[in-house]
């Protein structure tokens, strides 16, 4: 299954190696954009956030040799309607799995999802939360389909101008100083799992090309919104990739020129 594939990716790429002694369970997009995911998307309970309420909710889970979580449950809280906010958002995260001795194995583990109103009343004053075109009710069972030929509907990009994922791309990467100076181009190929809400989560770098090409294409495909796909009249999990090229010479830089 894909899905193996992408942890099994995911494992080379953040430097896990075999002969690694031991490990703990790591979000399969590395722990600073799932923190960043999160915070793009966590809803704060509004009597907590008048009141100015700030804390932790601490999910432990069952995450297997294949990296799948299980058995989640709410550790500690500080608010109880904090607590189904912070566990809808931790059950999106997929995971490497544990080492030990080198080799994956079963363990239990656990998340901290963060609440601190300031923070959130300060990042939502600059931000704006889409507003998607959400119809259908959304499947509630955490799968996330691969196999394209069972959805009725696939993930879309979407943009409230009508515009297209390339045009998006073209109009707002921002070529890394690094990559130019060193002349590094090539094209940086991405897994990531739209969301029933059409956020976008576990972001994977499949292709890597260096330079700041990496963390560029993470960016930008952090700030797009998707249609969710559609199984059984149903918006569903799905898994999809996206290849963005580095072009040293086409006018497909912010500023518009060559280099």
């Amino acid at each position: 299954m894909r899905t193996k594939l992408i942890i099994a990716l995911a494992l080379l790429f953040s430097g896990w190696q075999l002969n690694a002694q031991n490990k703990n369970p790591e979000p399969v997009a590395g722990k600073t954009v799932t923190k960043e995911y999160i915070t793009q998307n966590l809803v704060y309970p509004e009597a907590d956030l008048q009141q100015g309420n700030s804390g932790k909710v601490v999910i432990g889970m069952n995450v297997n040799k294949e990296g799948y979580a299980t058995d989640y449950t709410v550790k500690s809280t500080f608010s109880e309607a904090a607590s189904p906010m912070a566990l809808k958002m931790v059950k999106t995260i997929l995971w490497t799995p544990a080492l030990h001795a080198g080799i994956p194995t079963e363990c239990e583990h656990q998340y901290t999802v963060e609440f601190n109103a300031k923070s959130y009343k300060r990042y939502w004053k600059h931000h704006e939360r889409p507003n998607l075109p959400l119809t259908l009710e959304a499947d509630d069972s955490n799968k996330v389909y691969e196999d394209f030929h069972h959805l009725e509907q696939l993930a879309r990009p979407y943009f409230a101008d009508g515009g297209n994922i390339g045009t998006y791309i073209a109009h707002n990467l921002k070529f890394p100083p690094e990559a130019k100076e060193r002349e590094i181009q090539g094209t940086v190929r991405l897994s990531f799992v739209v969301e029933t809400d059409g956020s976008v989560s576990n972001i994977v770098i499949i292709n890597s090309v260096g330079g700041g090409c990496d963390n560029e294409a993470v960016r930008l495909i952090q700030e797009t919104h998707w249609l969710p796909a559609e199984k059984d009249g149903k918006y569903v999990r799905s898994l999809n990739m996206q290849d963005i090229t580095f072009n040293i010479g086409n006018r497909n830089f912010q500023d518009g020129n060559s280099y």
